[in-house]
């Protein structure tokens, strides 16, 4: 929601205590327009370690490096400055091979509860964590501007849709149903793929937001219309997804669990970049990585570039302890 054009209508209710859900998504402005002379009290609840606040020009994010830092929350900047936060480290969603993976790269004191020691394993498949590695190339797709990297076009790869296509095919030849199944993807142009490839056999459904975004490129009304026998199969990209698993801190001395958010029992991943110049876009924020590793509750299923994602010209250090972490696990 932009608070600032309901700040008239907020302030108006003259609040005493301002609760925000979410609220390493949020920017700081939309924070203070929020605010009321009255408000005496405000309880963040988020994780700044998930996706920052979206913003359209890239020069002014934290990213960038210049010290603009638009897209740096109230929260987060309270939580680097040492502002007092509890941190909740048991999670109840993933699998331990799966956290486990988070919890070497982003969480080192994560804890699983009991519940996720016990969940069934993934049928069909030598292992529930499965990274495929392969050296197709990416392709441009010019019909499709991305703007959370400011180019001109998106990308996408052929051979990762195809596999997905297979995966998804053999996953359901194993009795696993739409319901239990997401397809997730970095790239818009490698969503429309995938949704180009997958209404071979599938209908794929898309969330709201994605769906405008194709709509905006004049692409979504292209495929097929969703035919009642085909199954149905549900696909994102990351940055769509209504985060985050929780490793949630709270500012304040307020405190309750709260696990919402998009999960399912299985995730297969396209990561979608292959290239020679080793360039991985907006993959290379650690941020990105941990919101993908930690969607699944059972079994994940990732395509990628061993390659280019561990000699990215940026990123490279997280990627590189992730494989290695997964290649000494046997999940490569």
């Amino acid at each position: 929601m932009c608070f600032y054009r309901y700040a008239a209508d907020v302030q108006a209710t003259k609040p005493e205590v301002l609760l925000v859900e979410e609220a390493g998504e949020i920017l700081e402005s939309h924070i203070i327009t929020s605010l009321a002379p009255e408000t005496k009290q405000m309880i963040l609840i988020g994780d700044h370690q998930q996706l920052r606040p979206k913003v359209s020009n890239y020069d002014l994010s934290v990213e960038k490096g210049d010290g603009y830092d638009l897209n740096m929350s109230t929260f987060e900047r309270l939580v680097k400055k040492g502002y007092p936060h509890c941190t909740l480290i048991q999670q109840h969603r993933m699998r331990p091979e799966i956290s486990t993976l988070v919890r070497h790269l982003t969480y080192p004191d994560l804890v699983d509860a009991g519940s996720t020691k016990t969940r069934p394993d993934l049928r069909g498949f030598s292992d529930n964590v499965i990274f495929v590695n392969h050296d197709h190339p990416e392709e441009e797709d010019n019909r499709i501007k991305d703007r959370r990297e400011l180019t001109s076009s998106s990308k996408r790869n052929l051979y990762e849709a195809e596999m997905v296509l297979k995966t998804v095919r053999y996953l359901a030849q194993q009795g696993y149903g739409s319901d239990e199944i997401v397809v997730l993807t970095p790239y818009l142009g490698q969503l429309r793929l995938l949704q180009e490839i997958l209404a071979q056999e599938n209908d794929p459904i898309l969330n709201d937001l994605d769906a405008s975004d194709l709509s905006h490129a004049g692409l979504l009304g292209t495929v097929a219309v969703a035919s009642s026998k085909k199954r149905s199969v549900h696909i994102s990209t990351i940055g769509r997804l209504i985060i985050p698993y929780k490793s949630f801190l709270f500012l304040s001395n307020f405190l309750q669990d709260n696990y919402q958010g998009e999960e399912k029992d299985i995730v297969v991943v396209s990561m979608t970049r292959c290239n020679q110049s080793k360039d991985i876009g907006f993959m290379s924020a650690p941020q990105r990585l941990n919101v993908l590793l930690s969607r699944a509750r059972n079994a994940m299923i990732l395509f990628g570039s061993v390659d280019t994602f561990k000699n990215a010209r940026k990123g490279k250090d997280t990627y590189t302890k992730l494989f290695e972490h997964l290649n000494g696990a046997g999940h490569l």
